[in-house]
């Protein structure tokens, strides 16, 4: 069926880039993902193909999707292999989308997290510190943690909380869950 062969030949093509333009190739080849999910629309003779790779390293508990500026959230939750290390949490803060002009959309362009953020780390030892003098910023335990997300900033937006995990002390840490919390 001519479906399919559309459809191998997208997931090819993503597959096949080069860089620097490999944004798709990186992502589905990279080795920390454990699942994918694939979308599939086809719509007379349009047809749109989209991949979702996904890394499940903890399990969050319910926690409010919107919030108040200036408030505190806490995220707690716990990593499902106890034996792994909650290596850091990355808040990135971002306006309130709004509708962008036609120049805007016809323009290609890369998307990501921005720039400025706020990283968290891991409370140190008792007696101890880290090498810039402060002791960090959440708690954890036997794969455990609580995590307090502050929502500073003065204007509306959204708070992205990126959670980076470790499977050994010596190895980098990798991207293993993502949530937003829409601030008013």
């Amino acid at each position: 069926m001519r479906v399919f062969a559309d459809l191998r030949d997208m997931h090819t093509r993503m597959h096949d880039e080069t860089p620097p333009n490999d944004g798709h190739r990186l992502t589905i080849l990279t080795p920390q993902h454990t699942h994918v999910g694939f979308g599939v629309a086809l719509k007379g003779h349009s047809l749109r193909l989209a991949e979702m790779y996904l890394s499940r390293y903890l399990e969050l508990d319910p926690f409010p999707q919107q919030s108040q500026r200036k408030a505190t959230v806490n995220l707690n939750g716990r990593l499902l292999n106890s034996d792994w290390f909650l290596h850091g949490v990355d808040i990135f803060h971002e306006p309130l989308p709004a509708n962008p002009d036609s120049v805007w959309l016809r323009t290609p362009r890369p998307y990501s997290f921005p720039a400025e953020y706020v990283g968290l780390r891991p409370r140190a030892p008792a007696g101890t510190t880290y090498a810039d003098g402060t002791t960090g910023n959440y708690e954890w335990s036997k794969g455990k943690f609580r995590v307090p997300v502050k929502l500073s900033k003065e204007t509306p937006g959204i708070y992205t909380i990126l959670f980076w995990v470790r499977r050994i002390p010596a190895e980098k840490g990798f991207p293993a869950a993502q949530v937003c919390i829409r601030c008013e």
